[in-house]
């Protein structure tokens, strides 16, 4: 068995990154939305921003594969992390002016998009390109170890900061300067990274609208699925948790940080418990409770709602989560032995994209439709069944393709 010093300089050197971009992550989405919804006042303008930043991530994985198939993926990551300071600069030289302008909002999202998308692309790609076969497995684990523990340590750090701070918007700006400093930190290390991305040519429409090959369109519809529930969490649950506790920025970071002690603790627990042959088993658990968890907050719009929903998810997402990660890596290492994998893993990523931009029109559109005391929880709830969609289209994929393989042996 290897150890943490069998990693080479490359290894630890993305283990440091991921983590450290985990924690300051954790606080920037936290409360970038937190500040920005303290001067709009508004869900569906805050869920209109979420579509214009995560609708920036395909466009922004498109330039950013073509900038590092001719130049190399530290160039793009440290380029997000650079836009990502942009963004927040921008955050706090406007400050309330942000509710005044009303553009202004937009086009901090389209920032904070292409920042994340060079990021991610960059991240995803150098995840799988640094680690051979024989570290991986340590070396995920040791990503998913310093993450877990940095998705303690920011919201507790945050809600000290806020406690110290003359008010709660005060201390917002004071996180924003710390997380700064975290991301130019990440973009010094980004720069040091040495290993080339692969050269080759890569297609993406042709994966986006692939229907011969079964297994990429059951990858990709399966991220569409994913998405939409997803679109609940990135942008909506984290307001409702806030709202429920009364606005109070020191007692929502507290509460987040509890939910991600449970969440480690289920990780490790999902890691352990979930095999081969019980995966399709614990992925219907995992999505039935998922959506429960979701419908809960919407329904019990109180601190006690807000605590059971942060609880339950926290304990029964990693039964959800891991299964739909595991089947997606395992598809991508049978890519990546025969072709670049950018185009798959941009065709991914548009496919989660559109399912988060599917999940936040709904709660647009639900806003149009019905009264303003229910579109809300109507959305929610509709978004919320997504996890169940998706693990009984995975049940039949995985059956279906079982007893074909199993023809094909007799």
């Amino acid at each position: 068995m290897r150890t943490v010093t069998a990693l080479n300089k490359q290894e630890i050197k993305m283990v440091i990154i991921n983590g450290t971009y985990a924690m300051a992550s954790a606080m920037t989405a936290v409360f970038v939305n937190v500040y920005l919804y303290k001067f709009t006042g508004s869900l569906v303008t805050m869920t209109a921003y979420a579509m214009v930043r995560f609708g920036f991530f395909p466009l922004a994985f498109t330039i950013g594969a073509h900038i590092s198939r001719k130049y190399r993926l530290s160039w793009t990551m440290t380029a997000g992390l650079l836009m990502i300071v942009f963004g927040l600069l921008v955050i706090l030289t406007l400050r309330e002016r942000i509710g005044e302008l009303g553009y202004a909002i937009y086009g901090i999202g389209m920032i904070f998009g292409m920042g994340e998308g060079f990021f991610w692309l960059s991240t995803v790609s150098l995840n799988q390109l640094v680690s051979t076969k024989e570290s991986r497995g340590k070396y995920l684990g040791f990503i998913g170890m310093f993450n877990g523990l940095t998705n303690i340590i920011a919201p507790l750090t945050a809600a000290q900061i806020v406690a110290w701070s003359p008010n709660d918007t005060e201390g917002y700006i004071r996180i924003f300067q710390l997380v700064i400093v975290l991301y130019l930190i990440i973009a010094y290390l980004a720069s040091t990274i040495r290993v080339l991305s692969q050269k080759g040519k890569f297609t993406i429409l042709d994966k986006v609208f692939n229907k011969k090959d079964r297994q990429w369109t059951y990858i990709f519809n399966s991220h569409v699925l994913f998405g939409v529930r997803d679109s609940l969490v990135l942008m909506l649950t984290g307001l409702l948790i806030y709202r429920a506790t009364g606005g109070s920025g020191s007692a929502y970071g507290r509460i987040l940080a509890l939910f991600a002690l449970i969440s480690i603790l289920a990780f490790y627990i999902a890691g352990k418990f979930i095999t081969r042959q019980n995966r399709l088993k614990m992925y219907q658990f995992g999505a039935f409770f998922t959506a429960l968890s979701t419908v809960i907050l919407v329904l019990i719009p109180t601190t006690t709602g807000a605590i059971a929903y942060g609880v339950l998810a926290s304990l029964v997402v990693p039964f959800y989560v891991n299964p739909f990660q595991i089947i997606t890596m395992n598809a991508m290492s049978d890519y990546m032995e025969k072709e670049n994998i950018l185009g798959h893993v941009i065709s991914k990523e548009i496919g989660i994209t559109t399912g988060r931009l599917l999940g936040m029109l709904t709660i647009i559109t639900f806003s149009f439709i019905f009264p303003e005391d229910t579109f809300l929880p109507l959305a929610v709830i509709f978004c919320s069944m997504f996890p169940i969609l998706l693990a009984i289209y995975a049940t039949i994929y995985h059956h279906r393709r079982d007893k074909e393989k199993a023809m094909i042996k007799d």
